[in-house]
């Protein structure tokens, strides 16, 4: 109801906050008081009668007090409005007591409570103001009873009980607003403070939200150098194991034109004799022979390697067969680990039918067989075995388990090999996001979980669990994505 005679200025968004409170104050201090005194009217006529004096009085100052309330609403000049309304206020309040037996009135104390709620609600000017000025009432009606009329016999306690009783609601007054006041500072400080630092907490997240975002941008782009670091890997040792067969091909095929060369000539000469024929038809056997297995030789690894490549370097999904997808792989792989002295031993079951990113399974196969290239084994030794090993679980998920037969990994390291950057090789070549990135593969792509632990055999075993139909193509991974809070160790 308050806001209903606030002006219309005040009730639009953005207005001073500190004087729409005073406004909502004042107008509700007028209001008790046109509520008090249209009760005071209504009693006062249904005793005395509508046209006593009183009673009029009465009403004349409910008709102030709430065309007071309507110039507020009109105006919005509240200064103003209060001043010629406690002026009124204090004249109709004299009139008042010089019908209703003056300083022995029984309104007087009405009038005082009156007072003390006024001060409770306005400022420390407005509280002067009216109490000045009712006690410019008391002395007036003081001394026209004193002088001019008829004088109560203890009008001179009375008197002074009422100069006492207006310096006691003086001075409270006075010090409860002075209480307020400090109070209001002391909050809006407070709440100035507030501000402030959620203004700064929100500069700061915004500050730490691009910091994340520039992390996971540096990542990504690390991880991204770091696969195609794999996948350059991959082809130098195609491309050394290729060149072999392609070599032995190419010198066979320049073999059997000179032997054929040979031959017409003789013929052309007609020097050409059975037993030379004969011997030249027996090279021709072992030359072609000799090409066709070199040449089958190179286009398997071209066609393993071409598969293998084609799937990491894109995202596509598809089904494929684990057993034969992971032969690729590893076929792919061989010159790597023959070149390192090691050799691989698999044992996934066929039958086992994927649906999901075989690109995944690439890298999850690389990573795992150059980290054991890389870290399980010292550089003088050689003749490692690296075993692959798969079974199908319960509700659909299976189990891939990598291991080998190196040094192994200590297990207070067990908890942070998967961090990235992590890596024990610093400055020898390690950048310390292989397991990072297999991770992130496992654990956001395929929907799995990975653990490491010791291998039977004394080296390192990394278990891994996914789901045979890998989950939908997620969002890129997150900051937290791509820490190590959740990894699983055995």
């Amino acid at each position: 109801m308050t806001d209903l005679f606030l002006p219309a200025p005040m009730r639009e968004r953005g207005f001073d906050e500190k004087a729409l409170l005073r406004a909502r104050a004042f107008i509700r201090v007028t209001l008790l008081i046109l509520t008090g005194i249209l009760v005071l009217y209504t009693v006062w006529s249904v005793n005395q009668g509508p046209f006593d004096p009183v009673s009029l009085t009465w009403a004349v100052y409910a008709l102030l007090v709430g065309g007071n309330l309507v110039l507020v609403r009109l105006t919005g000049r509240f200064h103003e409005i209060t001043i010629a309304n406690n002026l009124a206020g204090l004249s109709l309040i004299a009139i008042l007591l010089h019908y209703t037996d003056g300083i022995a009135s029984p309104l007087v104390p009405l009038f005082l409570t009156a007072l003390a709620t006024t001060g409770n609600f306005g400022g420390n000017r407005a509280i002067l103001y009216f109490f000045c000025g009712f006690l410019a009432v008391i002395c007036g009606t003081y001394a026209w009873q004193l002088y001019g009329g008829d004088t109560p016999p203890d009008i001179h306690s009375r008197f002074a009980f009422l100069l006492t009783a207006l310096l006691l609601l003086v001075l409270s007054n006075l010090s409860s607003q002075s209480a307020r006041t400090k109070t209001r500072r002391m909050l809006a400080q407070a709440r100035d403070a507030a501000i402030e630092g959620r203004r700064r907490a929100e500069q700061a997240q915004a500050a730490t939200e691009k910091t994340l975002i520039d992390l996971r941008d540096a990542q990504a782009q690390m991880i991204l150098q770091e696969k195609m670091a794999s996948l350059g890997s991959m082809v130098a040792g195609v491309a050394h194991e290729v060149n072999t067969p392609v070599g032995l091909a190419v010198t066979g095929a320049s073999q059997l034109r000179t032997e054929t060369a040979t031959i017409l000539a003789l013929a052309a000469q007609g020097q050409l004799r059975r037993s030379t024929f004969d011997e030249y038809l027996k090279v021709v056997d072992e030359l072609a022979t000799l090409i066709e297995k070199n040449a089958t030789r190179a286009a398997e690894l071209i066609q393993s390697f071409k598969e293998v490549a084609v799937d990491q370097s894109s995202d596509a999904r598809r089904p494929f067969d684990l057993r034969s997808y992971v032969g690729e792989v590893l076929t792919s792989l061989a010159p790597r680990i023959r070149h390192a002295g090691h050799k691989v031993e698999m044992a996934v079951p066929d039958g086992i039918e994927m649906d999901g990113y075989p690109g995944a399974m690439a890298q999850v196969v690389t990573n795992l067989v150059i980290n054991s290239i890389v870290h399980a084994y010292p550089e003088e030794r050689r003749g490692g075995t690296l075993r692959v090993a798969a079974r199908r679980m319960d509700g659909d998920m299976v189990e891939l388990a990598f291991s080998d037969d190196g040094r192994g990994i200590p297990r207070d390291l067990w908890s942070r090999i998967f961090e990235p950057f992590f890596t024990t090789r610093r400055g020898m070549g390690g950048s310390g996001l292989g397991l990072h990135l297999l991770y992130n593969i496992v654990t956001v792509r395929m929907g799995g979980t990975v653990r490491v632990g010791a291998a039977p055999q004394g080296g390192a075993l990394f278990t891994l669990t996914f789901p045979r139909i890998s989950p939908g193509r997620p969002l890129e991974p997150t900051a937290s994505q791509l820490s190590i809070d959740h990894v699983a160790v055995q």
